[in-house]
């Protein structure tokens, strides 16, 4: 299965990583301070490296449909 297209960046002042899914335009902030290291490290990328918008793909699955079991 092809991984879909993301962009994302860092924000400095709050230090939170913002993602764009570009197949369906939906947007997602991480905020948790371990989940930004969790990302960088994924992407192998640093803070300073995101300052711009960066490429990728969705490897950490963060736009898959999750589907609620009852």
């Amino acid at each position: 299965m092809e991984e879909a297209e993301i962009r994302y960046w860092h924000d400095e002042s709050k230090d939170q990583i913002h993602v764009i899914h570009i197949p369906s335009g939906k947007t997602k902030k991480i905020k948790c301070r371990k989940k930004v290291d969790r990302f960088l490290q994924v992407y192998q990328v640093t803070r300073d490296d995101c300052k711009r918008v960066r490429r990728g793909d969705d490897r950490l699955e963060l736009f898959k449909r999750k589907w609620l079991a009852k």
